[in-house]
């Protein structure tokens, strides 16, 4: 085999590769993986949308990860997608789910947030809660402490 195909060989094994974060830059919007013996310089993290709609949720140190370098060059390389490792959050599919558990707990929407059926706080409805102490009649509760 010459030098020149055991480069293309090396290359193209490094198209699609599975490794570890293991170390973020938020700031860069990059990471560090660790790929078998070797750890990349901080590399792009892809996301769902990044334009005026976008979805900001870097992975963590530990994630597993799926990175895809496009001709084998690990300088154009991009973290594709997170992979669950024993971890998903939960056994049923059918049910979607976000779990906010691992980060802050908190999910930030700037803009108009829309639900077509109900919201469920805390144990309370926001379609079916009651208000206790309200005289039956044309009149209105205060808006809720906070909201004034």
């Amino acid at each position: 085999m010459s030098k020149s195909d055991a480069e293309a060989d090396r290359k193209s094994g490094n198209f699609i590769e599975i490794g570890t974060i293991t170390n973020v830059n938020g700031q860069a919007g990059r990471a560090r993986v660790k790929l078998g013996d070797v750890i990349t310089p901080e590399i792009k993290v892809a996301a769902l949308r990044a334009g005026p709609l976008n979805f900001w949720w870097m992975p963590a140190v530990g994630e597993q990860v799926l990175v895809a370098s496009p001709g084998g060059d690990i300088g154009q390389a991009v973290i594709v997608a997170s992979l669950y490792a024993g971890n998903a959050p939960s056994s049923d599919e059918g049910v979607p789910m976000i779990d906010l558990n691992g980060g802050a707990g908190q999910m930030v929407v700037d803009g108009t947030l829309v639900v077509t059926k109900d919201v469920i706080a805390g144990g309370i409805s926001l379609v079916n809660h009651v208000h206790g102490g309200v005289v039956a009649g044309g009149a209105e509760t205060d808006v809720p402490s906070g909201n004034a």
